[in-house]
């Protein structure tokens, strides 16, 4: 690895690997040619007895774990049974290797193979929270998937060259910045991301300008709504009247992915970019009409 590279990495990357007593999640490692991918289990609205109405595949943060509480993707779903797979990319908890954005896709790849093997016909959304969402982004690019549920997404090389404080170093920025791997673009891969989406944006955040998410927000091909918040940084949790919010585009997510029934062609979603022209969805599953259907700037 270049120097550069390995730089990258340590100023994008905190990983840990200390113990998180979670008792209420179940960790298994999937080994894979010589590599483990941790993975922590947990249900919401189940005890594990009956089928899940749907499965969340869920990338954490740079500084988080899958051992973390998420609560814009665990408090939004009402009484539907939820399974969340969320993964400790290399580096991490208990998944083998080091800490390196060159594996974040070869690592979202082999997750994904291992939960559609348990979900099914059953609907699968990928998901994540800032760095998280840039390897849900990469699978909605390349995958049928059911739905992509998503917080304050990156867009790492346009968030790495509009650092300030680097103002003075300029090639040093473009020097890092050039290092992303280009399969990591998340502006690129929202252009071909086809799924329905809800994105979760901070109007505040200092670590992802909003101007950066809303690249992303603006170039996402596929079917969108935004919730934004105005007065929110980069880690604000969501209040009451946030989550309130989040549960109607949460119930449009899983309405239009319930519908998505052609998972290698995903026809129902493909055609047309405007929701509420979409007659494959039903009226029942449609955002409310105070929820811009594009972005709520």
């Amino acid at each position: 690895m270049s120097f550069s590279g390995w730089l990258a990495d340590r100023l994008i990357l905190q990983p840990t690997r200390h113990d998180i007593h979670v008792p209420e999640r179940t960790p298994s490692l999937f080994p894979r040619d010589e590599s483990e991918l941790e993975i922590w289990v947990h249900r919401i609205n189940s005890d594990g007895q009956e089928k899940p109405d749907l499965y969340l595949l869920e990338f954490p943060g740079t500084a988080s774990r899958a051992e973390h509480s998420t609560d814009f993707l665990e408090g939004c779903w009402g009484s539907l049974r939820v399974e969340i797979w969320a993964v400790n990319p290399p580096g991490y908890g208990k998944s083998s290797g080091t800490a390196s954005l060159k594996k974040l896709s070869a690592m979202a790849e082999h997750a994904l193979q291992e939960l559609r093997q348990v979900a099914g016909d059953i609907p699968l959304i990928v998901a994540g929270g800032s760095l998280g969402s840039v390897s849900a982004l990469y699978l909605a690019a390349r995958h049928p998937v059911a739905g992509l549920l998503v917080q304050n997404p990156p867009a790492l090389r346009e968030v790495i060259l509009a650092q300030s404080a680097w103002w003075s170093f300029k090639w040093a920025t473009r020097l890092i910045a050039a290092q992303i791997p280009s399969e990591l673009d998340s502006i690129a891969n929202a252009r071909r991301a086809t799924a329905p989406a809800v994105i979760v944006s901070a109007q505040q955040d200092r670590i992802v300008p909003p101007h950066i998410q809303h690249q992303i927000i603006d170039a996402y091909k596929g079917p969108i709504k935004t919730l934004t918040m105005p007065n929110a940084d980069h880690d604000t949790p969501l209040k009451e009247h946030d989550l309130k919010q989040l549960h109607a585009l949460a119930m449009w997510l899983y309405g239009a992915a319930t519908v998505t029934t052609d998972r290698e062609t995903g026809s129902c979603l493909r055609d047309v970019h405007v929701i509420t022209s979409r007659s494959c969805i039903p009226s029942s599953a449609r955002p409310w009409p105070f929820f811009n259907h594009k972005s709520s700037k």
